[in-house]
Parts: C-alpha cells; structure tokens; sequence
C-alpha cells in the first residue's frame, strides 16, 4: 500500500482539489474533476486517487467503488508537462505524503474490491491504468480508446503490464505500435470494456451493477480479489493448498453462515462483511 491504515485517521480532513469523493452506503465514488485539461493526471491527482483508494481499501463499509469524471473526456492520461516541470502542478498540503512513489496500476490492484469506471468520454494512454484496474468498465458507445504515446517519441511502458492481464501480447503490443484508437466495440472485443450501452443509460446501467454487487458477500469478494493477488507469489503446487485455505477461512465467516442461513430461510441476506 502507499498509505498506512492510520493516514486514513484524517481523511475527512482532506480536501480534494482535482478529485470528488462521495460514500453513500456501501457504494464509494470517486469522480476525476480536472475536466479543463481532459482529467490528464498530475501527480498530485495520483497521490488523492491513490489516497481515496486506500481508503476504499481498509473501510469496512466499503463495498464497491464507481469510478467516474467530469467533462467529456474520461481521462487523457498524463499531463506531461506537469510531470516535466513539477512546479506546475497544485498543492495539497493536508494530504498524507505516501511511503513510496505511486504506481497507480498497484494502487488499484492493492484496492481488494469491485471496482466500476463509469466511461463516458474516450481513454487515451494512462487513463487505460485507471480503466485496466477496474474489475468492471461500462462505457458509451461514442467513446474511444488509445495508446498514441509513440506519435510523441514514448512507448506504454506501465500500460503493458495492465493490458498484458486482459488481452494477448501480441494485441496489446499491436495497440502500442500502431497508436491508433480504438471504438468501444474494438475495445470490447479485446476484453478492455465489459459493457456498453448508449449516453441516455449509462447511468442506469451502472446502478444496476452496483446493486449487483451489493446483494453479494462483501466479505467473499474480498477474499477472491486477495487470493487472485496471493497466487502470483505461489507456485503451481502450492496454488491449490492456498486457495483451499482461504475457502475455509470463508466458510468460517459471519457471511458464509448468513448466507446459508437466508437461503434456507428463502430471504435475502444480510451482510456483515466479515
């Protein structure tokens, strides 16, 4: 993580400048709101992504995350001449200074929940580390999506290691080079959007998820996301021993004999995340 769980004590206490966050039950949102520049990220917006996700992360409450941004572009990845000349960038000076540099495809994968962009303007280099961390991406028809990083002398570096877990090397290195974009249908087909639907419903269509995670075991989820994590550091042999480990810890869960419980009982469970 890049936060420890005790930076989370003042949270409240932060104001987010090129961010909004709203937790309403067990949904969090979280909404880019640099829309004059396209939400092209600067390292202080990382640092309060990163913070609202470790947040995410270690609050029990916390269920599902949407992920969204104002303007009509969802994020046009980095703002490189904030990157070249720091001094450009705005100051934040209540938020918690992270212990090491910010890799915003690892602050995703440490988040441990579902996660949901809600896309409804085009995605170009970076942004793909934000979209490719999500479980879920739900976009509209019109958007694009593409890695034009070599028309400007640089190559994708981080991207490649988010879209290598979605699709082929030879797909992924096909986006890189040709620096082309990509429609929703495309990106569709190449495992990078889960749905799409039209500008009028993306809204409905993204509720409609969140209900669905929420009706499930928040406690289970979690510890599906920690063991996919867990089992890079294993070996093939030893894969099988860990994951029957963590079932057991589930089965031992409030959650599990809720669970049972409600489906004996024909009603509808009531979680307790643990």
């Amino acid at each position: 993580m890049f936060f420890q769980e005790s930076d989370l004590s003042k949270f409240s206490e932060v104001e987010f400048k090129l961010i909004k966050v709203n937790k309403s039950g067990n949904l969090f949102t979280i909404t880019l709101n640099r829309p004059e520049k396209r939400n092209a990220f600067t390292p202080i917006m990382l640092t309060e992504l990163a913070y609202a996700l470790a947040y995410a992360h270690y609050h029990s409450e916390v269920w599902c995350v949407l992920l969204k941004a104002e303007g009509p572009a969802f994020c046009a990845g980095m703002d490189l001449n904030v990157f070249q000349n720091p001094s450009l960038d705005i100051e934040n000076l209540k938020l918690p200074k992270p212990i090491k540099e910010i890799t915003i495809g690892d602050a995703f994968k440490y988040l441990e929940k579902p996660c949901i962009a809600q896309v409804e303007g085009s995605v170009f280099a970076g942004g793909f580390l934000l979209i490719g961390g999500c479980s879920f991406v739900v976009s509209v028809e019109d958007a694009q999506f593409g890695l034009p990083e070599v028309k400007r002398g640089i190559f994708p570096m981080q991207v490649m290691a988010t879209l290598l877990k979605i699709m082929s090397q030879r797909k992924a290195m096909e986006m890189a080079i040709l620096g082309k974009n990509y429609t929703a249908q495309e990106a569709f087909n190449l495992g990078i959007v889960t749905h799409i639907c039209s500008k009028e419903n993306i809204e409905n269509e993204a509720n409609q998820l969140v209900e669905s995670i929420l009706e499930n075991s928040p406690f289970a989820i979690r510890k599906g996301f920690e063991a996919i994590n867990q089992l890079n550091n294993l070996s093939e042999v030893e894969q099988h021993q860990y994951l029957l480990s963590v079932l057991q810890e589930i089965r031992q869960s409030e959650d599990a004999r809720e669970g049972i419980l409600a489906f004996k009982e024909k009603r509808k469970p009531v979680w307790k995340n643990k």
